[in-house]
């Protein structure tokens, strides 16, 4: 017979099932929480594997973190697979991407300095200028008759940069269209050119008789010994101008005296209807001979007048005389008939005028004031400073009145005779 032992424990009673359950669950979670990091640490290391294979694809050094970071910066600014090194400048082919930052304001830069170069390369390329044309906010249109003024230029724009097409001479007659105060346009031969408006007056009211008379009142101030040739192309030469002689006892000076008659003759012109022009107007000048030449010639005078006393170491020398150039004259004896004329007509009004002694008329090609001229053209000696009586007389106001009267009355017979 056994002996009976009593057994110490058994698993499947009720205090031993109590007990082991909340065991079980302790192993389960323990299994599950390592199975979460198991899981958790593959992805990480998933992670980690592929930023560690973007670092090295893009740097060579595999610097990690740092590197990967300055790469992304170096990529906002658009250098994205482009280069090497860390600067964030471009290397390889250049090109740049659109929202670039520090490396594309830089870039812009460069451009901005190509574009500001070739701008001023094309400012400095010459250019095809603007045709000038009349004054719009001016301008009046309307055909009308217009007369010169003067000799004048006919240009083929409203510009004094334009060609000249042609030389007008004073009292030249066109067909105005428009006038924008500065520049007109006038029609010859169908077409259109342009004439400076200062220049043109309208037929209608032209109210002078036609001629334009130039007065050269001689001498000035202070004379100018310089050299000038006496005529175009000569190798002779002459001092430019001079002071004059003076009155033996007026003590008046011949550049006073000849202004003096001078004036008087322009107003005595002006109320005949003649249109004058004077060389000067005051003493304080300096006007070589073949310059005042140029006036007449340059303005077209009908009649130029040089206004002179005369001079002599014989006293008792006294009169009236005129000077022209001879019919040979090289410089311009074309003129000499027109001179011979004029010279005439004004030495027999003056000596009329004044009841002067009527000397002659010297013919000369000694006289650079003459030679230069393309006009017609007179020297009036009015009398003689030298001589007492004749310097007392044409010192006083009322004789110089009659000499200029005298003078218009030649130029009046004068533009008669044509």
């Amino acid at each position: 017979m056994k002996k009976y032992r009593k057994p110490t424990s058994r698993p499947s009673q009720p205090f031993g099932r109590k007990h082991s359950y909340p065991k079980l669950l302790s192993c389960c979670l323990v299994f599950l929480l390592a199975m979460v990091v198991v899981l958790s640490g593959c992805g990480n290391s998933g992670q980690n594997g592929n930023g560690s294979q973007q670092a090295g694809g893009q740097q060579q050094d595999g610097s990690g973190v740092e590197t990967e970071g300055q790469e992304k910066d170096n990529s906002s600014v658009g250098t994205k697979g482009q280069g090497q090194d860390n600067s964030g400048l471009q290397k390889g082919d250049g090109k740049e991407e659109p929202g670039q930052d520090s490396t594309e304001v830089s870039s812009q830069g460069g451009n901005s300095e190509k574009g500001e170069a070739s701008g001023s390369q094309k400012a400095e390329e010459p250019q095809n200028p603007a045709v000038p044309a009349l004054n719009e906010q001016t301008v009046k249109y309307a055909r009308e008759e217009v007369v010169t003024t003067s000799s004048v230029n006919v240009r083929t724009a409203p510009s004094t940069d334009s060609e000249v097409y042609q030389t007008a001479a004073r009292r030249s007659e066109f067909i105005r269209t428009a006038d924008d105060g500065s520049w007109s346009a006038v029609e010859i031969e169908g077409k259109e050119y342009y004439i400076s408006s200062e220049f043109l007056q309208l037929k209608s009211e032209m109210t002078d008789n036609g001629y334009l008379v130039v007065i050269d009142a001689g001498h000035q101030g202070r004379g100018n010994s310089e050299p000038e040739p006496i005529g175009p192309g000569a190798s002779e030469t002459k001092a430019k101008v001079s002071s004059g002689t003076s009155g033996c006892v007026s003590g008046l000076n011949e550049y006073e005296l000849t202004l003096l008659v001078s004036v008087k003759l322009q107003a005595e012109l002006e109320a005949r209807g003649y249109q004058v022009m004077m060389v000067r107007t005051s003493h304080d000048v300096d006007i070589s001979n073949s310059e005042r030449a140029a006036v007449a010639n340059n303005a077209g005078a009908d009649a130029f007048i040089r206004v002179h006393a005369n001079g002599s170491d014989d006293s008792s020398e006294h009169g009236i005389l005129t000077i022209c150039p001879t019919s040979s004259n090289p410089y311009m004896g074309n003129l000499y008939s027109q001179c011979r004329s004029l010279s005439e007509c004004v030495l027999d009004g003056a000596a009329n005028a004044t009841g002067a002694n009527k000397k002659y008329i010297w013919e000369t090609d000694i006289m650079s004031g003459i030679n230069w001229c393309t006009v017609p053209v007179t020297i009036v000696e009015m009398g003689f400073m030298t001589n007492p009586d004749e310097d007392s007389r044409m010192a006083e106001d009322g004789y110089q009145s009659q000499l200029a009267a005298g003078i218009a009355d030649g130029v009046d017979a004068y533009f008669g005779r044509q």
